[in-house]
């Protein structure tokens, strides 16, 4: 009897070793496909300032709201590379395809300067995509130009990460297209 118990434990001993680990999902918000515009002089600067985001989802894991005011980070869905570094590709293509003329710098230069602060990009517990923050433009002087908060709830064509992580990025290309309409007529 304590033979078989021995075998049966060494039995399932190996069966958990050879159990594959659970696999880990990684996501990107994706970019653009580039468009080809005629070359000229760039007739507008506009300065990019670091996107800020908040530390409560700042993770390398997808955010999703729980009921009440509970977050989670999810374990095995991932961003491929940081969230803002994904946002500031994004912003930066995006945007030079929305103000053709304009010259997008980093931090440095001349012209105006755009800063972005994120403060919600997540799933819901009710199958919404939320992002919400506040843009600011401000001129070379400092002087605050504009100022816009931003909220929006998307609710998503199907379940999973990845409608979620669409979602989230046609939220962003909305939120490009209303910057890129305000510096334009600034």
């Amino acid at each position: 009897m304590i033979r078989c118990v021995t075998i049966l434990m060494l039995a399932l001993g190996l069966g958990a070793c050879a159990s594959t680990a659970p696999t880990v999902h990684y996501y990107s918000l994706g970019l653009p496909q580039a468009q080809t515009l005629p070359a000229r002089a760039p007739e507008h600067e506009l300065r990019l300032a670091p996107l800020s985001i908040s530390d409560q989802i700042d993770s390398v894991s997808l955010v999703y709201e729980l009921e009440g005011h509970e977050l989670t980070f999810t374990e095995r869905h991932r961003w491929a590379g940081t969230l803002d570094d994904q946002l500031e590709q994004l912003t930066i293509s995006g945007l030079s395809s929305r103000l053709p003329g304009w010259a997008l710098r980093d931090n440095g230069g001349k012209g105006n300067r755009l800063s972005i602060r994120l403060q919600q990009f997540a799933g819901r517990h009710d199958g919404m995509a939320v992002l919400a923050g506040r843009w600011r433009l401000e001129g070379e002087d400092g002087r605050v130009l504009l100022e816009r908060p931003f909220s929006q709830v998307r609710p998503l064509p199907a379940d999973g990460y990845n409608a979620l992580v669409g979602e989230l990025a046609k939220g962003w290309n909305q939120l490009l297209d209303e910057i890129a309409a305000e510096v334009i007529r600034d």
